[in-house]
C-alpha cells in the first residue's frame, strides 16, 4: 500500500510538471480569443496587438525555435506595457484602468507558462477574466456568451487531463496528438462540461433567489468620458446632435393605461441661468437644502403643488449615464426614498448613476405648481438676462407685451408667430453672438432648443418669469410587453412660464411649429432629408423585422427587470408570494428541496441515458465471443469471478488446464486486439481459435 501511494504521488507530480501538449496549447489560444474579445471594445487597442505578439512568441518557444524570455527581456516587456497603460489611460484609478492592467498581466503570463501547473493557473485566471465581462456587458446575450466561454474553459481543463498520451513519454515535442484524435478528445470533453454546468443551473437559480441582496463591497470610479445623455447645460445645437443617437436612455412600465403622448414630458433638469448663449442651473438650484426625499415631511410641498387628479404610477429602469439626474413626469407625489426631488421638480440620485437603476413614482399629470406662492428670489432669478445682447428681441418683446397686456395673450401671439413663420429642422444655420435675434427675425429655422431658448428669452425680455426645461418627450411603445422605450433621439427642450394665480405652467413652443413631434415622435415631424440624419433600425420599413426587434427588446427588458434589477425589495415580494412567512427555516427547506430535486433529476437523466445507450457491432461481437469462451471454460471446471478481467480469468484457467495454455494465450491476445485496438479483422481468426478450443475440450 505504501508503495502504491508513493507511485500515485509520483505520477501526479509527473503529470503536473510535464510539458504542455500541442493540442492543449492551441486550444488555450482559441479559448483566450473568446475570453478577451469582449474586453477589446473598451481597453486600448494595442493590448490586442500585444496578445498576438505574445501568442506568436509562445508558439515559437513550443517549436523550439526561440527561448523563453530571460529576466531582462521580461522586465523590458513589463515596463513597455506599463508605459503604454499610463500613456493611454493615465494614472487615475478607474474601471478601465484596472481591467486593462489585469488583461496585460493575463496575456504576459503566457510567456512564463512552462508546464501543466502553469497551464492550470492560467485557466483559473481566465475564469476571473470571464467574470469581469459582466461589469460592462449585462444583457441577456452576454449571459449566453458567458455560459459558452465557461463551457470552453471547463472543456479545456478536462481535455488537459484526459489526454491519452502517457506522462512518462512527454519529455519532448514528439508527443503530438493526431488532428482527428485532438478534435475527438475535445468533443468528448465538451459534452460532460456542458452537462456539469447544466447541473449547476438549478442550484444557481435557487441561491440567486434566496441569498440576501447586498450592495457592492467595493466601488470603482467611472471615467468621465462614460457620461451620456443630457448635459448640465444647453446651447443651440446640443439636443439636435443628441437625438441622432439611438442609444437607450430608460424604459417605463405603467400600472394601468399609458398616458397620451402629449402628456409624456420626462423632466430631467431645469435651467434658470442664461449666460448669453448657454443655459444652465442657477446657484440656488444646486443648493442641497432645496432637495427632499420621499419619506421627509411634505408639508413644505403641499402649498407649492396642487394635485388635480389624473395620477399615474410607473416604474422607470434608467440606463447608466454617469450623471446624477434622473427622469420624472411632473408633478411627482411619491417617489423612491433613496432619491432626491428639487424645488423645481427635477429628480436626481445622491451620486452619479454608474449602474442601471430602477425606481417607482406616482405623478399627477394635471396639477398646479406654486399657485399663489410668491418666491421673490426665484422669480427674480427667472427674469435674469445679460446686460447687453439681442436688442431687437428686447424691443419687440416690450412692444408686444404692451399690446397684449398679459402673459397668456403674449404667449398666444408668439405661438402664432412661430406657427406661421418657422420650420423645424435638424440642420439649422449657425448663429452669431445675438443668437436669439438672428433666430427669431432672420433664419427662422431650428430645433427644440432654439424654440425653447428664444421663447424663454422673449418672455423674460417682456418682464415675465420663465425658464427652460430639458428632458425627453414621448417614447417608443413595445407592443410585446406594453412598455415605453425612451431613447436619446427623444431628447427635448420646452419651457415653463410663471402665470399669476396659476404658478409655473408648461409651454412647448415646438408644438406650435411641429405638432407631430409631440403627438407621434421625432421621425414623423422631419422631412425626408432630415430623417436620414436619424439613426435608423435595420429593416425599419419591414413589419416582420420590427416585430422581431420588439420581441428581442422585450426579452432584454425582462432580463433587466427580473435578473439585473433583482434587489431586496423584489426579493422580499417574491419570497412572500411563495413562502408567505419568510423565515430562515423555510428558506433552508426551499434550498434543500430544490437541491434534492436537482440531484434526483440528474440521476434520472444518467440512468435513462445509460439504458438508452446503443451498443456498437464490435461491442456485441466482443460480448458474444467472451460469453462463448466463458461457457467453454466452465465445462473445464473454471468459471469467471465477479470483477475479474478477461486476461486474469484466462490465465487462471491456464493454470487449471496447462494443456490449453498456448491456445488460451492466443485467444486472449486476439480478444484484446479486437476490443482495445478496435481491430475488427481478427474476429474471424478469433472464432476459428474458439472452434479449435472446442475440439480439444
Amino acid at each position: 500500500m505504501i508503495l502504491l501511494n508513493k507511485s500515485l504521488k509520483a505520477e501526479k507530480v509527473m503529470a503536473i510538471s510535464s510539458p504542455i501538449l500541442r493540442s492543449s496549447l492551441v486550444w488555450l489560444f482559441v479559448v483566450q480569443i473568446f475570453i478577451l474579445a469582449p474586453h477589446f471594445f473598451n481597453v486600448p487597442a494595442w493590448i490586442a496587438v500585444v496578445w498576438v505578439g505574445v501568442v506568436f512568441w509562445r508558439w515559437k518557444v513550443f517549436q523550439g525555435a526561440w527561448n523563453y524570455p530571460n529576466k531582462l527581456r521580461k522586465t523590458l516587456v513589463v515596463l513597455m506595457c506599463s508605459a503604454g497603460l499610463v500613456a493611454s489611460l493615465g494614472v487615475n484609478v478607474s474601471l478601465v484602468n484596472m481591467v486593462s492592467l489585469l488583461l496585460v498581466a493575463f496575456i504576459l503570463k503566457l510567456l512564463e507558462m512552462k508546464n501543466r501547473k502553469d497551464f492550470v493557473l492560467l485557466v483559473y485566471i481566465a475564469f476571473f477574466i470571464l467574470a469581469t465581462q459582466f461589469i460592462v456587458f449585462s444583457n441577456i446575450l452576454s449571459a449566453f456568451y458567458g455560459f459558452f466561454c465557461l463551457a470552453l474553459l471547463c472543456t479545456l481543463l478536462m481535455q488537459l487531463y484526459q489526454s491519452p498520451v502517457s506522462y512518462k513519454n512527454t519529455s519532448s515535442h514528439k508527443n503530438k496528438l493526431p488532428h482527428k484524435n485532438t478534435l475527438k478528445n475535445l468533443w468528448a470533453s465538451l459534452t460532460p462540461s456542458i452537462f456539469i454546468l447544466l447541473q449547476a443551473i438549478p442550484f444557481m437559480f435557487v441561491l440567486f433567489v434566496v441569498m440576501p441582496r447586498l450592495g457592492s463591497f467595493w466601488a470603482v470610479p467611472t471615467p468621465q468620458h462614460s457620461k451620456t445623455g443630457m448635459s448640465d447645460s444647453m446651447s443651440p445645437g446640443d439636443i439636435s446632435e443628441l437625438i441622432k443617437s439611438d442609444e437607450l436612455a430608460f424604459r417605463v412600465t405603467f400600472n394601468g393605461d399609458i398616458p397620451a403622448n402629449e402628456k409624456l414630458y420626462w423632466r430631467s433638469l431645469v435651467f434658470s441661468h442664461f449666460g448669453g448663449r448657454r443655459w444652465s442651473q442657477a446657484p440656488q438650484q444646486l443648493a442641497r437644502q432645496d432637495f427632499k426625499t420621499s419619506n421627509q415631511p411634505i408639508s413644505g410641498w403641499r402649498e407649492k403643488i396642487e394635485y388635480l387628479g389624473d395620477k399615474t404610477t410607473y416604474n422607470i429602469i434608467a440606463e447608466a449615464s454617469g450623471q446624477p439626474w434622473l427622469y420624472v413626469l411632473a408633478a411627482p407625489e411619491t417617489w423612491s426614498n433613496d432619491l432626491l426631488l428639487g424645488s423645481d421638480l427635477h429628480l436626481q440620485a445622491t451620486a452619479p448613476v454608474t449602474q442601471r437603476i430602477s425606481y417607482t413614482l406616482t405623478s399627477a399629470l394635471n396639477y398646479r405648481f406654486e399657485e399663489g406662492v410668491q418666491n421673490a428670489i426665484e422669480l427674480n432669478q427667472n427674469l435674469q438676462l445679460p446686460i447687453t445682447g439681442n436688442p431687437e428681441t428686447r424691443r419687440i418683446a416690450g412692444e408686444w407685451f404692451a399690446e397684449t397686456g398679459n402673459a397668456e395673450k403674449l404667449i398666444e401671439k408668439l405661438f402664432h408667430y412661430y406657427h406661421n413663420n418657422f420650420s423645424y429642422t435638424l440642420r439649422p444655420p449657425s448663429l452669431g453672438d445675438d443668437s436669439v435675434d438672428e433666430f427669431l427675425w432672420q433664419s427662422r429655422q431650428g430645433f427644440c432648443e432654439h424654440f425653447s431658448s428664444s421663447f424663454v428669452f422673449f418672455m423674460r425680455a417682456a418682464g415675465i418669469p420663465a425658464r427652460v426645461v430639458v428632458g425627453y418627450q414621448g417614447g417608443e411603445l413595445n407592443t410585446v410587453e406594453n412598455y415605453l422605450a425612451i431613447r436619446q433621439r427623444d431628447a427635448h427642450a420646452w419651457a415653463e412660464v410663471w402665470i399669476n394665480h396659476r404658478g409655473w405652467v408648461l409651454y412647448d413652443p415646438t408644438s406650435a411649429v411641429a405638432p407631430e413631434r409631440i403627438r407621434r415622435g421625432i421621425a414623423e415631424s422631419l422631412n425626408a432629408t432630415d430623417q436620414k440624419l436619424l439613426s435608423q433600425h435595420f429593416g425599419s420599413s419591414l413589419q416582420l423585422v420590427m416585430l422581431m426587434r420588439d420581441q428581442w427588446d422585450a426579452l432584454n427588458f425582462q432580463w433587466v427587470r427580473w435578473v439585473m434589477n433583482y434587489d431586496s425589495t423584489l426579493q422580499t415580494a417574491l419570497l412572500s408570494k411563495f413562502l408567505h412567512d419568510v423565515n430562515p427555516l423555510r428558506i433552508a427547506l426551499l434550498v434543500l428541496g430544490a437541491g434534492g430535486i436537482s440531484v434526483m433529476l440528474t440521476f434520472a437523466v444518467l440512468f435513462f441515458c445509460s439504458r438508452r445507450k446503443k451498443i456498437s457491432a464490435l461491442e456485441r461481437s466482443a460480448q458474444s465471443v467472451y460469453q462463448q469462451l466463458c461457457k467453454k471454460l466452465k465445462g473445464c471446471g473454471v468459471a469467471p469471478v465477479t470483477g475479474e478481467c478477461p486476461r486474469h480469468f484466462v490465465l487462471r484457467a491456464a493454470t487449471v488446464r496447462p494443456d490449453l495454455a498456448p491456445l488460451l494465450n492466443q485467444i486472449i491476445d486476439l480478444y484484446e486486439q479486437m476490443v482495445y485496438a478496435e481491430n475488427v479483422s481478427v474476429l474471424m481468426d478469433l472464432k476459428r481459435k474458439l472452434a479449435n478450443f472446442s475440439s480439444k475440450k
